[in-house]
């Protein structure tokens, strides 16, 4: 079993992060961290890993490379029958490896497991208080790329994922044509190629929200996490996605899904950012015209009478503070995901019954 640790100034957090990789005591690991010629103290923290457990070794790039060589990289050097590929400021769950290899070892046609992650901020990682019992459920490839056509998004963040490395072999390393989406694109190929283990009850990773995340370089409180999804499933269809008989299809359903979320943001856009308003607009008739159409002009027509438009101009210095809070307190969407959290550490994560998938329980 391989974890592959790309780091780029996470200094700070990469022990952390290697520590709870070690955590695991019933499979064999073998930890690559790659510091990415980082320009702080970063690489003086990695030399010193080593000396936690022979089972880490350590590399620096002789120049920056960016995360998607790195990792690439890493992969490449993978030799065990599975591999992870973990962010230095993330972390696993104790018992993770040891779960997901053991169902995976059980599910031959699978190309990769996941489990649930908890979002957090901040330098500690979360309590686990006392969770569910495991629970598993084997997606078919296909209804796997379906579900995730059907949302316009796959349920995936990265930390929880376990991969077989015979599959990712032969998907191939991560696409840096779609530098903020390339993990997504990697799931929907991977799937092509076989099952998808989804598991429920314990925690299997931690993903930490904090300002220097490679996905806030994009701009996802508007239509920019929607072109970063709908790249994603562009390059897939051009690619592993081309060998599905019903592609085209699977990709329209995506572009359906893609256009009804340009849509719901482009109702609280109005009063927050006119000009964000139009250019989602634009996203969803360019998706699914058909169906966007007329959504587009009730929109336009509701928001464009001279009430409307007096109310969001009267209201303007209230939506100009939102934006400058918005963009001064980066963790707001980890607010949410540390909110669905705390329910789902409650209530449980929710057991999957639909139809033509396999259930599978220890």
């Amino acid at each position: 079993m391989n974890v592959v640790v790309p780091c780029y100034r996470y200094g700070g957090y990469v022990t952390q992060t290697v520590t709870s990789i070690l955590r695991n005591q019933h499979v064999d690991i073998d930890v690559l961290v790659i510091d990415d010629a980082s320009p702080d103290d970063s690489w003086d923290v990695v030399q010193g890993l080593p000396h936690l457990d022979p089972r880490v070794r350590v590399v620096r790039n002789a120049r920056n490379q960016g995360l998607i060589a790195t990792a690439n990289d890493g992969l490449e050097q993978a030799k065990g029958d599975y591999v992870v590929l973990l962010s230095a400021d993330d972390a696993l769950a104790p018992g993770w490896l040891d779960r997901g290899v053991d169902l995976l070892e059980r599910t031959p046609h699978a190309t990769f497991a996941k489990g649930p992650v908890r979002v957090f901020e901040g330098a500690h990682l979360p309590t686990l208080r006392k969770q569910r019992d495991l629970r598993s459920v084997v997606w078919p490839g296909h209804d796997w790329i379906a579900a995730s056509c059907d949302r316009g998004v796959t349920d995936v963040r990265s930390p929880e994922v376990i991969v077989r490395t015979s599959a990712q072999r032969e998907a191939g390393g991560y696409n840096p044509k779609v530098p903020y989406s390339s993990d997504m694109e990697m799931w929907l190929r991977l799937a092509v190629l076989g099952d998808v283990v989804e598991v429920s009850g314990p925690i299997a990773a931690f993903y930490r929200f904090h300002p220097a995340n490679m996905s806030r370089g994009k701009d996802l409180l508007g239509v920019g996490e929607l072109d970063s999804n709908a790249a994603a499933f562009a390059e897939w269809r051009a690619g592993a996605g081309s060998q599905l008989d019903d592609a085209d299809a699977l990709m329209a359903r995506a572009d359906h899904a893609l256009a009804r979320a340009a849509v719901h943001k482009a109702r609280a856009a109005f009063l927050q950012d006119p000009g964000m308003f139009e250019r989602l607009c634009a996203f969803a008739l360019e998706k699914d015209s058909e169906w966007a159409r007329p959504e587009v002009a009730k929109l336009r027509a509701r928001f464009g009478a001279p009430l409307a438009t007096r109310l969001r101009d009267r209201a303007a210095p209230v939506t100009e503070a939102v934006l400058r809070t918005r963009r001064r307190v980066p963790h707001l969407r980890a607010r949410a995901g540390l909110y669905s959290a705390w329910v789902n550490d409650r209530l449980g994560t929710a057991d999957h019954t639909r139809s033509g998938m396999k259930e599978t329980g220890r």
